[in-house]
């Protein structure tokens, strides 16, 4: 016994009794296709089997330590590509800013080749510009365009008209951030927020990951002077003397230099205002016989906050808010501990009424997305370990299954070695791989088992099984992981960024693999299995589970070759109906986000006050604030949120716009909160549209959109009027508006040259006087308590109307009432004007209903909207998420495309021949069928995931199609059999690894599938079903196809001759 062992552990000899079969597996090793594959390769592994483990547990260390330091995320880094320009005309209307200041922007911008003309819009408001910037998918460096682009805006600005007061790039709406954390009290104010918020800031700067740190909602004290009309006629004071005078004495400039000997002294001149009391000494007017008045003599001085137009209250309190932006290539996860750990020192040093609450967290979000998964892969890791342990023998299941950990493990560490983030696109690579890695391991296992069987010994069995499958693994590992690369190409801006990874990972897990496979599968085999499969049919054997499988699989291989036009005829069949299936099912590239959050935005009549808005939203807010599912909600009155999601674009706010961050208990509860209230009070105020967005993956703007352009803003709004009629006609679409917001009512005053002339007044004293009288007050300067700025404002109290206003004339020695100098009358004018590409264009939008999909309703708008007449100057198309998802469909199907021709190559490359080459590519269209009833019985909608999993289906019926086309083709050259009987035993020779290939495929994507997750869940729906179905199509369709294709006596010459088919099926048996 010691002897024999010796000779097995030492370089083994093959016995005397072997030399036949040796002799054949010789001719087997050295055939021209895999002389690439030298005789020591595995053989080396074999012997030096300490190293190779060594090394392999290294790697799995290296794994495991990753899995705790490696950067996290649940999404890969998207690059942003937006951005905003603002231009502030004050007193001009929206038709001047369009034709002074939009247009010559627009030809500025449309210079830099970064900016994709066709999304970039302007929208020329009541004294205001905002463009929308968006740059092409190809812009990668987000920053370099924005340096360029703000120098070259500055000198761009001494072009427009000089009453353009600020000309800004806006960039930083692109950067998401991290988490969102309020202050609020009841009794603090606003400065005393301001310093509590600063002494966090100063806390929080401290972790190293944390980039920026945005305050929010914060409002600072001003002083503000109350000119009394009555004192000023008194002294025969002019208000705009008044404004002059304080403004001069609140500017600071150079006062030069003292030079004194060797010395340079600077000359500083005292502030003129260090606190109210200074502001009211200020004297605004002398005469020479020494007589002056002081400001507290014509004005009232008051310290307060300014009327607030825009501010952010958390659950009907006063608050400020923090945004937290993450350094890239940080771990959310520990940033997010440091933060709240920082927050939760500081809190105890805070007053009572003051709280902190965190209103978004992504780091949260982010580590409970990865935790699930990595629960899955855990889950889906030991169910595929079971399934192996109950379908094989068990010494073949030990070693199959300890393949599983050591390829997860060592993929992880290469991971992190290689600087990628742990985020749910790795990790369902992971999963969706865990049938292949069983599938190499099972292959080699197999054939070793089989050349046990065949009498050879342990030692060159464990040698020769994987040199002799080594091409065939090669061949069918490279199919699956080279196919999605082509998406790297095809694939730009958002959904580039998102599938980036993805090829990345599957190359490696299954290099892995196959590494794992022909170096150390060998060995494990060597010593752990000692028993093959037997070429005798053991009497009164106990049946297994696959025994049974094995003979019903056999009666159904008969049956299809006793009728192979019926089988192709079904195969054929059943891909066209998975067409049609797969055609009509709904479709949304990216679905919607898991979140214990959503939005609600408020948009009222243009010229609505902040007061009426804000009414409308506590309304609203009280109504929600009741539901027991909510748990906070934070409203933002005049403006909209920082970017809190990463597609969800920050709203550019108004008077008469609001927003609510609201948050639930769960990501269910969203759902259900959703559920009850989108529908129901999207209307429910007079004048006022509620937009309920749940947040998703889509950075489309509207889901339901239509736009129309043309030069003439009546035909616009003409031709808007028909397809809201049409959208209203068609169920399922709610919230229909337009862009183009309702002429906003004005008044215009129209001086009267002569008689202002007359008394000496100007468009400029005109418009001072007006604002100081009917606006918020004209700033003067600013009084700097130490860091904390105090806005001087001069106002006036007013108790009459416009046209019996007074107005000082002659210098301020007398007033005349307004209507003597200037003509007052109503004036209308568009209160926004919207531009796309360089034309005016107008969008009509509309929301989904709840259960309805966008896409589906799109379609049936561009049906009836086709059948409209809108007229022949003007040019219409179909915007929102079916745009998005129109952009994104051509590239994912060249995608696809691209995979099935390298597929092609790599089978070409194999077999070394068209024909069979076809045949197995042929295969891949029997996926088409299980992926559509996958995605009918579960419910979801085509997305990219769902598109990534018929990709992986493909490459695992193409990996089945290879290594059962060489074993018929092995056995036609090795021993001589016909074609039919080389089909027929190929099929039942390779049943059980595709079986178990399938059900590893399936149980390991069962945990992906049932999470009900929206955005990877139609992955495993697709890899379930469709492996399962596959696995039969593939295991009775494709040996009749090779049958029939490669049969040269005739279609069906087997049938003439003697032996029946049965009886070759049972001496087929007793062989296998």
């Amino acid at each position: 016994m010691n002897q024999d062992t010796n000779q097995e552990t030492n370089k083994p000899r093959i016995p005397q009794k072997d030399t036949a079969l040796h002799d054949h597996i010789k001719a087997r090793i050295t055939r021209k296709p895999n002389r690439i594959i030298k005789r020591s390769f595995i053989e080396s592994a074999m012997c030096n089997h300490n190293i190779v483990m060594l090394l392999m547990g290294m790697l799995v260390f290296v794994g495991i330590l990753g899995i705790c330091i490696m950067p996290k995320q649940e999404m890969p880094q998207f690059t942003i590509r937006q951005g905003a320009c603002v231009a502030v005309y004050p007193g001009a209307t929206s038709d001047e800013v369009e034709e002074r200041v939009a247009k010559p922007l627009e030809n500025f911008i449309f210079g830099y080749k970064e900016v994709n003309k066709k999304k970039t819009y302007t929208q020329s408001k009541d004294g205001m510009l905002i463009v929308f910037l968006e740059l092409n998918d190809d812009v990668e460096d987000r920053d370099a365009f924005w340096s360029k682009f703000k120098h070259g805006l500055q000198a761009f600005k001494a072009s427009l008209p000089s009453g353009v007061l600020a000309l800004q790039a806006v960039d930083d709406i692109a950067d998401t951030s991290a988490l969102l954390i309020t202050m609020e009290s009841k009794q603090k104010t606003y400065r005393e927020l301001n310093t509590y918020i600063d002494r966090l800031k100063d806390r929080l700067r401290r972790i190293d990951a944390i980039s920026n740190l945005r305050t929010y909602g914060l409002e600072n004290e001003q002083i503000s002077i109350y000119l009394d009309q009555n004192k000023l006629a008194k002294y025969g004071i002019g208000s705009y003397k008044v404004l002059n005078q304080l403004a001069l004495q609140g500017f600071t400039t150079m006062s030069g230099n003292l030079e004194l000997g060797n010395l340079n002294l600077p000359i500083h001149i005292t502030d003129s205002y260090n606190n109210e009391r200074d502001v009211a000494e200020q004297i605004v007017y002398s005469d020479p016989k020494g007589n002056i008045v002081r400001l507290k003599d014509i004005a009232q001085i008051r310290r307060e906050y300014p009327k607030l137009s825009k501010y952010i209250k958390s659950n009907g309190n006063k608050c400020v808010l923090l945004s937290i932006e993450m350094r890239p290539g940080n771990d959310i996860v520990k940033m997010g501990k440091d933060v709240h750990q920082a927050m939760d020192e500081f809190e105890q040093t805070l007053p009572d009424d003051v709280h902190i609450n965190t209103i978004t967290d992504q780091s949260k979000v982010v580590n409970e997305s990865v935790l699930n998964f990595l629960r899955e892969l855990l889950i889906s890791v030991i169910s595929v370990i079971i399934v192996v342990i109950l379908l094989m023998p068990r010494r073949v299941a030990e070693v199959s299954a300890l393949s599983i950990p050591i390829t997860i493990f060592s993929s992880l560490g290469i991971f992190y070695l290689f600087g990628m983030e742990l985020n749910t696109v790795t990790l369902a690579a992971l999963i969706v791989t865990l049938g292949m890695v069983v599938d190499d391991s099972v292959v080699i296992i197999d054939n070793y088992m089989e050349k046990l069987g065949h009498g050879m010994s342990r030692w060159h069995a464990a040698i020769a099984a994987p040199r002799e499958f080594f091409m065939s693994v090669l061949s069918a590992t490279l199919s699956i992981s080279l196919t999605f690369f082509p998406f790297l190409f095809t694939m730009h801006g958002d959904m580039g960024d998102f599938v980036k990874s993805f090829p990345w990972a599957m190359f490696i897990i299954l290099s892995i693999s196959l590494t794992v496979s022909l170096l150390l599968t060998p060995y494990l085999q060597y010593r752990v299995i000692h028993k093959g499969i037997s070429s005798k049919a053991t009497p009164n054997a106990r049946k297994k589970p696959l025994d049974y499988l094995q003979m019903g699989y056999t009666w159904l291989l008969k049956h299809c070759f006793a009728s192979p036009r019926i089988t192709l005829i079904v195969g054929v069949v059943l891909v066209s109906i998975g067409a049609v299936i797969f055609v009509n099912l709904p479709q949304r590239m990216m679905p919607i986000a898991e979140r214990n959050q959503f939005a609600v935005e408020f948009y009222l009549p243009n010229g609505t006050t902040a007061d009426r808005t804000a009414q409308v939203a506590d309304s609203m807010a009280h109504i929600l604030q009741r539901d027991s599912q909510v748990t906070a909600v934070t409203t933002f009155i005049g403006q909209g949120s920082p970017r809190f999601h990463t597609t969800y674009a920050p709203q550019i706010g108004g008077p008469n716009f609001a927003q609510f961050i609201v948050n639930t208990v769960d990501n269910g509860a969203t759902e259900e909160v959703l559920d009850r209230y989108a529908d129901r009070y999207s209307n429910y105020f007079p004048d006022c549209y509620i937009r309920f967005k749940q947040m998703d993956y889509n950075n489309a703007s509207y889901p339901i959109e239509v736009r129309v352009s043309g030069d003439s803003i009546s035909d616009l709004k003409a031709a808007a009027r028909k397809i809201a009629t049409c959208m209203h006609q068609i169920e399922g679409i709610n919230l229909i508006r337009t862009n183009f917001e309702e002429p906003l009512p004005g008044i215009r005053v129209t001086p009267d040259a002569t008689e202002a002339n007359r008394l000496g007044v100007n468009k400029t004293l005109l418009s001072a006087d007006l604002a100081i009288h009917f606006g918020d007050g004209i700033p003067m300067s600013t009084l700097w308590e130490g860091d904390y700025p105090v806005k001087m404002v001069l106002k006036s109290k007013n108790d009459s109307d416009l046209a019996n206003e007074y107005i000082p004339v002659m210098g301020g020695t007398s007033s005349v009432p307004l209507r003597q100098l200037a003509k007052i009358s109503p004036d209308w004018h568009d209160g926004c004007i919207v531009r796309r590409n360089g034309i005016r264009t107008i969008s009509i939008v509309g929301e989904p209903m709840r259960g309805y999909n966008a896409n589906q309703l799109s379609n049936k708008l561009k049906e009836k909207i086709s059948k409209l007449p809108l007229g022949t100057d003007l040019d219409w198309e179909i915007g929102g998420m079916a745009e998005k998802d129109g952009e994104t469909m051509p590239q994912v199907i060249s995608g696809v495309l691209i995979a099935v021709l390298i597929i092609f190559f790599i089978l070409l490359f194999h077999f070394k021949r068209i024909s069979l080459a076809l045949v197995n590519l042929s295969s891949m269209s029997l996926c088409i069928f299980g992926a559509a009833i996958g995605l009918l019985i579960t419910g979801f909608d085509v997305s990219i995931t769902c598109i990534l999993g018929v990709v992986s289906l493909m490459g695992i019926l193409v990996r089945n199609g290879i290594i059962m086309l060489d074993y018929a083709e092995e056995l036609r050259r090795d021993k001589g059999l016909s074609v039919r009987d080389a089909a027929f035993q190929a099929g039942e020779r390779r049943m059980r690894p595709i079986f178990l290939t399938s059900a590893a495929a399936s149980v390991g994507v069962l945990p992906m599938m049932i999470e009900n997750n929206t955005l990877w869940s139609p992955m495993g729906a697709v890899i379930f079903f469709g492996t399962l179905i596959s696995m039969v199509l593939i295991a009775t369709i494709l040996p009749v196809l090779y049958w029939i294709v490669f049969d040269k006596h005739g279609k069906y010459s087997l049938r003439k001759k003697t032996s029946s088919p049965g009886r070759r099926a049972s001496s087929t048996e007793n062989k296998v």
